[in-house]
């Protein structure tokens, strides 16, 4: 029987689809931000109208549909709060990281760019170990020289 992270791993791995998939969602999510506090307002203020106000009225005699408004309109600016402290951070890690994953240009050129950059260094590296020994070599030179170790007297 498989394990709970196999099947987990099964069950959060994305597939490869179609880019059409996420600009139809995209486009539609980008008009959602007009229509939705029209449609919620509207709503509210229907159910208000049928049935909403005799019940509220039982405990708030002077509540009318003004007040009923002010407070749609507070309740959707709290969440725009809300919103934009909590979740859209949240929203972005996660779509960069969605992005990091899936078919990023980026990613597979900085990949190649650290490949180039550490075959460069080895080969730096290489070069230094070589001008390591010259020097060394020439230093001792130097030495003898100096020394007058390598006169013939």
């Amino acid at each position: 029987m498989a394990s709970f992270k196999t099947i987990l791993a099964k069950l959060t791995k994305q597939k490869k689809t179609s880019l059409h998939i996420g600009a139809l969602l995209n486009a539609y999510s980008s008009t959602a931000i007009i229509y939705s506090p029209l449609t919620l307002m509207g709503v509210t203020t229907t159910v208000y109208g049928l049935w909403g106000a005799e019940v509220v009225r039982q405990w708030l005699p002077w509540f009318q549909v003004q007040h009923l408004l002010a407070m749609m309109v507070l309740f959707i600016l709290v969440m725009m709060l809300f919103f934009y402290k909590v979740i859209i951070p949240s929203q972005f890690a996660f779509t960069v990281n969605q992005y990091y994953k899936h078919r990023n240009p980026m990613v597979t050129d900085l990949q190649t760019i650290l490949k180039n950059q550490k075959a460069i260094l080895r080969k730096q590296r290489n070069t230094d170990k070589r001008i390591d020994k010259t020097e060394k070599a020439v230093s001792e030179l130097m030495k003898i020289i100096t020394d007058g170790k390598g006169k013939e007297s």
